[in-house]
């Protein structure tokens, strides 16, 4: 019922929005003070004011599941930056390594410690994310960013996303979606085996494989 309400109220220009903000409180005490608040007003449909302050008083907004993280195994100068002969091209090259710094995630202990207050699933290692609106680890999307990562020569962030994976078909014997429990019923194309391949290709650790 909070779900419906807040989406059909469009309070926000992203729908994604309210579902990655986590909960002040647990989920029992939150629907609680959502079902006396809605108690007061004909067909229980809230004013926007009142839900947008039910709202702040009982979420966080989305991202507070994040550390600031930034890869340890990043260099200003690989390899392949070099071999690009035109200037321009290879600056635009700079700048397109440049941004793993920016897409670099950590969760938060608390994210495995207390998961009923958030959406986000909890992977042991970092993360690099899609950006924008996408907040957290995709499948689809990482089979580009570990061949870029391994473009790079970040081998160690690489693996931590395989690792990351792992983790997560020991937990639901697939892949989902993406890292948030909404995408717990559905996968993408099976690309899991494909970053390994990338990554035995670029490493040749048999011991991994």
């Amino acid at each position: 019922p909070i779900l419906q309400q807040v989406q059909e109220a469009k309070l926000f220009d992203d729908d994604k929005y309210f579902v990655d903000m986590k909960l002040r409180s647990a989920p029992d005490v939150v629907l609680a003070a959502f079902q006396n608040l809605s108690n007061e007003w004909p067909n229980s449909t809230i004013p926007t004011t009142k839900l947008q302050e039910f709202l702040t008083a009982n979420f966080e907004k989305p991202g507070t599941e994040f550390e600031t993280w930034m890869p340890t195994d990043w260099h200003e100068n690989p390899k392949f930056l070099s071999g690009i002969a035109d200037e321009k091209l290879r600056r635009w090259g700079e700048h397109i390594h440049s941004l793993w710094k920016s897409l670099g995630r950590k969760i938060q202990t608390s994210v495995r410690d207390h998961p009923e207050l958030y959406s986000q699933i909890y992977t042991p290692h970092p993360v690099v994310v899609p950006g924008g609106r996408f907040r957290e680890l995709y499948y689809w999307d990482s089979y580009w960013v570990i061949n870029g990562l391994l473009l790079s020569e970040m081998t160690e962030t690489a693996y931590g996303m395989i690792q990351n994976f792992l983790f997560l078909v020991s937990r639901y014997g697939f892949v989902p979606n993406g890292g948030r429990i909404y995408y717990e019923r559905r996968s993408q194309p099976p690309f899991l085996t494909l970053m390994v391949e990338s990554y035995y290709e670029a490493t040749n650790d048999q011991q991994f494989l």
